[in-house]
């Protein structure tokens, strides 16, 4: 016999394994796949949310977040007269118009683009004076 090694002359050993144990052509090493990732509520909410719905807007079509509804509706049922509806936008609007207030400060020329007036709707709402504290201070 030669010293050349023939399919029959195979070691098997470390790094080696049997003929019959390795991965077969064409058929894959990990048939079920990679798991799929675990989706916590968070993520799957904040996707809900984002998500487009189309609505008609005075005769016209129109798509727009979730969320974007979400307010809209709420605004919608407060303006008719349901107490609850108007509790939670008053509750929900009052701090954000307070950092829109506060932002006003910081970059007046983007506040005023976005108002009729340019200034914050009302002055003294709930302890704010509508100046910037800092300021106050050092005075």
């Amino acid at each position: 016999m030669s010293d050349e090694k023939t399919p029959d002359d195979y070691e098997v050993g470390y790094g080696k394994p049997p003929k019959e144990a390795q991965f077969q052509k064409g058929i894959s090493g990990n048939p079920k796949g990679r798991p799929k990732k675990i989706v916590d509520f968070d993520t799957e909410l904040i996707k809900e949310v984002n998500s487009l719905i189309t609505i008609n807007d005075n005769g016209r079509r129109k798509s727009i977040s979730k969320l974007q509804g979400i307010a809209k509706q709420l605004t919608n049922k407060a303006l008719t007269g349901n107490i609850s509806a108007l509790r939670m936008l008053l509750t929900v609007c009052q701090p954000a118009l307070e950092r829109a207030a506060l932002s006003q400060h910081s970059n007046p020329k983007a506040w005023k683009s976005t108002t009729t007036s340019g200034r914050f709707p009302r002055k003294n709402w709930r302890g704010f004076s509508g100046r910037n504290r800092e300021t106050e201070a050092e005075r």
